[in-house]
């Protein structure tokens, strides 16, 4: 069975690629647009504005050195707003109520503890909608963190207020992330849906001029033509959308962030997409409605999941929304990625969520075409 879906996967990339669509639609125009993007409105991310959150649960000398160096810090003007939080639990609701992107913690005895030569606690909130200031939160806290085990900070707490505590030098440089990765990311999550969906529309088109019937009076399983063309869909809109991931870092000279995690991002994208478009071809009747319905879904959820605008520029309702798209979960993972540098595992949750996407819409898809094209 291997070698009939090799050749009906051939057929169509070498149909693909002599029409020119496959050139155009996976690689020109995502590129092009990403790039005219990137030159006319990129540069830093504009919500380099952060609130984080700090509760003291200590009540001492240390918490409120550190609060009042860090609000006078010249680096963070303008950028960073601190707000004195009451517990924890008003902490937890604030982020994720949205009230403030992060939250530091310092423990009860704090202050006590690291005078002492011991390490303190000190803990941070994070939520994934916010991921600039959970980058701020967390790189005070492990700044924070490297002084008390260096005993910087227990020596400064024995000798007095003589040197200012500098907690560190640039915390939002791990948070910036340039809007060519915003664009980069949107055009290569927008024309994925693009690129699978001409390969399921071409079953529409067969089918209206007689060849799917052919083909299926042949020796052929009745899921061997949707195989083929959903293997090239898959594999020409993977090409895309790592072709314009590779020219946004030339050209910008910029970072999408860990390319394992990046790359399984991506996979996990267009097999999102090559599911949804799937389940598209599988409900309409022309090749005509396919464009019309295709080209709907795609833009809004284009626009909507942040390939067309960056999410933290949307209302917040919109911003809920986003993550009811694969492409506010491939936005928000690749934002992710690109702003702390982590790696596969905080990429985790948008990738299972966009696989169950996949699984979701896929099984349905089956379900229309062995009504519809394969009945």
């Amino acid at each position: 069975m291997m070698r009939p879906l090799l050749t009906v996967s051939a057929l169509e990339l070498r149909t693909r690629l002599r029409d020119g669509t496959a050139l155009i639609i996976a690689v020109i125009v995502p590129v092009a647009l990403a790039t005219l993007f990137g030159l006319a409105l990129g540069g830093d991310d504009p919500p380099l504005r952060a609130t984080v959150g700090v509760v003291d649960l200590d009540r001492g000398r240390l918490p409120a050195d550190v609060r009042r160096e860090i609000a006078a810090a010249e680096q963070f003007k303008g950028v960073l707003t601190l707000r004195d939080l009451p517990s924890e639990q008003a902490a937890r609701r604030a982020v994720d109520d949205g009230g403030v992107g992060a939250a530091i913690v310092f423990g009860r005895d704090f202050s006590r503890t690291v005078g002492a030569g011991g390490s303190g606690q000190v803990s941070v909130l994070t939520t994934p909608e916010s991921p600039l200031a959970g980058v701020v939160a967390r790189s005070l806290v492990e700044r924070i963190a490297v002084m008390v085990e260096s005993r910087a900070l227990t020596e400064r707490f024995a000798a007095g207020p003589a040197e200012p505590l500098s907690v560190v030098s640039d915390p939002l440089a791990g948070g910036k992330v340039d809007l060519s990765v915003y664009y980069g990311s949107g055009m290569a999550a927008l024309f994925a849906f693009f690129v699978v969906g001409a390969s399921f529309r071409s079953l529409l088109t067969e089918r209206k001029l007689g060849t799917l019937n052919r083909m299926r009076a042949g020796p052929l399983a009745p899921w061997v033509p949707v195989a083929g063309k959903a293997i090239v869909g898959f594999a020409l809109a993977l090409f895309g959308v790592c072709v314009t991931w590779a020219s946004s870092t030339l050209i910008f000279g910029t970072t999408w962030g860990d390319p394992v995690a990046v790359f399984a991002v991506l996979c996990a994208h267009v097999l999102a997409a090559a599911a949804i478009t799937m389940l598209v071809a599988s409900r309409v009747k022309t090749d005509a409605q396919a464009d019309g319905v295709i080209m709907a879904v795609s833009f809004v959820a284009a626009f909507f999941g942040g390939s067309l605008v960056p999410i933290p520029n949307l209302p917040d309702a919109l911003q809920a929304v986003a993550l009811f798209t694969p492409n506010g979960w491939t936005s928000h993972a690749l934002v992710g990625l690109a702003g702390s540098g982590d790696g596969l595992s905080s990429v985790a949750l948008p990738i299972g969520v966009l696989c169950a996407i996949a699984l979701t819409a896929g099984g349905l898809a089956a379900m229309g075409l062995k009504k519809g094209l394969l009945g």
